[in-house]
């Protein structure tokens, strides 16, 4: 059956009052994708950064280490020079390489070994730090899951409004 003249302009009436609130509801869900687009860059900006200062860190703890290890060779007299000066206490002395020594002690033992427990120490917290700093970002992280997952779940009540 065909319309009444009356019927046709109220259905075009509600038409147009429809129309509008399924804009608003593209553009709700195009701003929501678009706050989620940043939150996700912003995430993947703050990971790079701290992924960044990491390799950072190690080139520096590397630095260190290798100039406190030049620093013990320095201190150290080189294993012939060691030799040489042992034979000729030993000639001074008069006695034989094997007899009356002690194999147990090395001067170059007791020299590295408080050094390596401060290289442990070292070790150890930056080890600490690096727990500290994950624990931090995967607290960050599942924070932001939780946003993510709210804003998700809005969004897809106003998809199915």
């Amino acid at each position: 059956m065909p319309k009444s003249p009356k019927a046709r302009k109220e259905s075009s009436k509600r038409e147009r009052e429809e129309e509008p609130s399924r804009k608003e509801e593209g553009n709700q869900t195009k701003e929501m994708e678009k706050k989620i687009e940043t939150v996700l860059r912003e995430i993947k900006e703050d990971m790079a950064g701290i992924v960044e200062e990491s390799k950072i860190r190690r080139k520096e703890f590397a630095a260190v280490r290798e100039k406190t290890g030049e620093q013990e060779r320095e201190d150290m007299p080189k294993s012939s020079e060691v030799r040489k000066e042992s034979s000729k206490r030993e000639r001074e002395e008069g006695r034989t390489s094997k007899e009356g020594k002690n194999p147990l002690t090395n001067s170059s033992r007791m020299r590295r070994s408080p050094n390596r427990s401060e290289e442990e120490n070292q070790s150890k917290e930056m080890d600490k730090e690096k727990k500290n700093m994950i624990r931090e970002i995967r607290k960050e992280i599942k924070t932001l899951r939780k946003e993510l997952a709210a804003v998700r779940e809005e969004n897809g009540e106003l998809r199915k409004e």
